[in-house]
């Protein structure tokens, strides 16, 4: 760098004296003093400017040379200094602090070949090595809870068939920790894999709960994913439990879905090639292992269908929506979706479950550390079929035994909304309102059949209020606050949860 600017400074000498000794008749007979001084001025000006630009280019090669010291320096090196909480100006995604994807930039990147991950580093994530032109990444999400909670969680909820929906149970817990890879495969497919590690009681078991891939850069605006996924209907079902703003799911997903859609089987989506909106079709089928199907495994016919449509776009350009609408169809073919009333007695449904959602978000963000956002989501579940129940006990005009009721047709239904404020960086507040209606069917059999029972007709409410905070993009500390009447008249559940993310290693970006 020393011989560089020498150099430099030589070159710079000897222009000057050759501009200062070449001959010119016009500059040699008639230049005076003056004008021999204020050219003098000139070239001194441009030197020193000259070497401003040299000092100033120094100065930037020291300081990459200083950024990639430390970007080798091992995690457990770093002083304090360097690690520094980011400024105020850095939001983190946990919180939704920075502008999340628009629908119309999503649907772009939903058919963008992935860019190559950069060189692995310990401030990154652990990255593994390439695979052909292409490198995998893996990263882990931590999800710990802490719950108190006035009514036990394992209770049935009252008016709803049975599906084996989530709770948080009391005092501390493994949330759903993740284990995700991922990466580009070639330049026409994608490929993704998440292990969950969950907690049953004093036993801990790992899951798969996602494994497919998916196409990049078709034609037209196609794409085509298969494997074991969550589906996109609704807004809330394909969000993993760390980009939930809530510890737990809304009372309808629990009714209905018995949690999220999740199966295996096939997608074929379509974005509309518009310039500012964002319009994409989409339909599923899969095998239907899980309620509301029954266990449709080893059969040749998937009995589980679904039929999705997204419209958005942005309100200038601090804002953007999303709305949609979503239909569910799933048959337990020859075999019955069985739901446990207790330790002895089960309720056998066989038939058909239509659902029908509607949702719609909508996201603002005038500035940097502050935004908003408004969800909310309505289903209409209907049922036609015949149920069995099996008991040891009867159940009004059923006796001990297996009791097969009538044919019928039942309609529930449920919404929540939600609206979650940013009020400064890192920290947000939200507010959560469900409400389910159980209809009035009696499931085929004679009234007071099941009074007192979990299937007798309820219509519960729940009110949320939640407040966590960020300190970064990789970790969050949630507080939670419920009363949940889910579990029938005079028990409401007062829940207190405390909840804790952290998340390893390279993450993709969240959806809209």
């Amino acid at each position: 760098m020393q011989k560089l600017t020498a150099l430099n400074r030589t070159l710079v000498a000897l222009g000057l004296i050759a501009a200062l000794t070449l001959p010119s008749a016009s500059f040699s007979q008639s230049a005076s003093a003056a004008d021999i001084a204020k050219l003098q001025e000139s070239l001194q000006a441009m030197r020193d400017a000259y070497e401003q630009r040299i000092n100033a280019l120094e100065q930037k090669i020291t300081t990459l040379q200083q950024q990639n010291a430390k970007a080798a320096t091992p995690r457990a090196a770093v002083t304090p200094a360097n690690s520094a909480k980011p400024s105020t100006a850095t939001l983190p995604t946990a919180v939704i602090t920075q502008a999340p994807q628009t629908p119309a930039a999503a649907s772009t990147a939903s058919t963008a070949i992935p860019a190559v991950a950069p060189a692995p580093t310990m401030a990154r994530g652990v990255v593994l090595p390439k695979v052909g032109a292409f490198t995998p990444e893996i990263s882990l999400i931590l999800d710990g809870k802490y719950s108190a909670q006035s009514q036990n969680p394992e209770s049935l909820r009252r008016g709803f068939i049975p599906s084996g929906g989530e709770s948080v149970p009391r005092g501390f817990s493994l949330g759903e920790s993740e284990f995700a890879f991922a990466g580009t495969v070639d330049n026409l497919f994608r490929a993704e894999a998440r292990l969950v590690l969950g907690q049953d009681g004093t036993d801990f078991s790992v899951a798969l709960e996602e494994a497919f891939f998916e196409t990049i850069n078709l034609p037209a605006g196609l794409k085509v994913k298969a494997g074991k996924f969550f589906s996109n209907v609704g807004y809330l079902n394909n969000k993993h439990p760390h980009e939930w703003d809530f510890v737990d799911l809304p009372l309808a997903y629990k009714a209905f879905f018995g949690g999220q859609l999740n199966n295996t089987g096939g997608q074929l989506s379509w974005v509309a090639p518009l310039d500012n909106m964002y319009l994409r079709f989409g339909a599923e089928i899969g095998q239907g292992m899980h309620y509301p199907n029954s266990n449709n495994f080893n059969e040749n016919k998937p009995r589980l269908g679904t039929i999705f449509a997204k419209l958005g776009g942005d309100v200038g350009t601090t804002a953007s929506w999303q709305g949609g609408l979503s239909y569910v169809g799933a048959s337990t073919g020859g075999r019955p979706s069985i739901s446990s009333l207790n330790d002895t007695d089960t309720f056998d449904f066989s038939g058909n479950t239509n659902i029908l959602i509607a949702d719609f978000v909508y996201k603002w963000i005038p500035k940097a550390g502050q935004s908003f956002k408004l969800q909310g989501e309505a289903f209409w579940n209907t049922q036609k079929g015949t149920a069995t129940i099996n008991t040891a006990v009867p159940y009004g005009a059923c006796e001990s035994g297996s009791c097969t009721g009538n044919p019928y047709n039942n309609t529930q239904s449920g919404f929540y909304v939600q609206g979650i404020y940013q009020f400064m960086p890192n920290w947000r507040v939200g507010y959560r309102f469900d409400q389910l209606y159980g209809g009035n069917s009696n499931y085929g059999f004679g009234s007071g059949t099941f009074a007192g029972s979990a299937l007798e007709s309820w219509n519960p409410t729940r009110n949320t209020v939640m407040l966590d905070w960020a300190n970064s993009e990789n970790s969050m500390f949630r507080l939670q606050l419920a009363t949940d009447t889910s579990y029938g008249p005079g028990k409401t559940n007062n829940q207190v949860f405390l909840q804790y993310i952290m998340s390893l290693g390279a993450h993709g970006a969240h959806k809209f």
